[in-house]
């Protein structure tokens, strides 16, 4: 993985979660966002680990697995560009729920976790705005995940 670049608030802006967010908070969030790069197999988080960065995937595809308790790792969804991972950034206790691979090459936004949830605290209209981005995430997450597991 490697760092590109820093992130301006209009690039933040193109995505549904930010869309109803005042310009100083985007500014506030673009200064702790990053783009990097993931190669095809390179894990951005592992299921158990904690959280460090919420990621918007820009470019590529992502795996999510879930380890079962036979350890074997189970397909759950691919998420594409737009689609939010490592929601546990910032929900207790910003561990991991699952493991994270990039599928292709990855470009991803990399939001700081620890400095995201200050903000959020801070600025309630941005906390808002992302937990509807997270909710509805997870609700679209869900669902692919019972059509992997009814194909099992």
């Amino acid at each position: 993985m490697c760092t590109i670049r820093m992130v301006s608030p209009e690039q933040l802006r193109r995505y549904p979660c930010f869309s109803g967010v005042s310009e100083e908070s985007l500014r506030k969030l673009a200064m702790m966002t990053e783009e990097k790069s993931f190669s095809v197999g390179d894990h951005l988080c592992r299921e158990g680990e904690l959280v460090e960065h919420l990621f918007i995937i820009v470019d590529g595809e992502v795996d999510i697995q879930l380890v079962l308790g036979s350890g074997e790792l189970a397909p759950v969804d691919i998420l594409v560009a737009g689609d939010l991972v490592m929601w546990s950034a910032v929900v207790r206790p910003y561990r991991a729920r699952f493991s994270s691979v990039a599928r292709t090459d990855v470009t991803a936004l990399a939001i700081e976790a620890v400095t995201l949830r200050e903000l959020m605290h801070k600025d309630h209209e941005l906390g808002f705005g992302l937990m509807l981005g997270i909710a509805t995430a997870l609700a679209h997450r869900l669902a692919g995940a019972r059509v992997q597991l009814a194909a099992r």
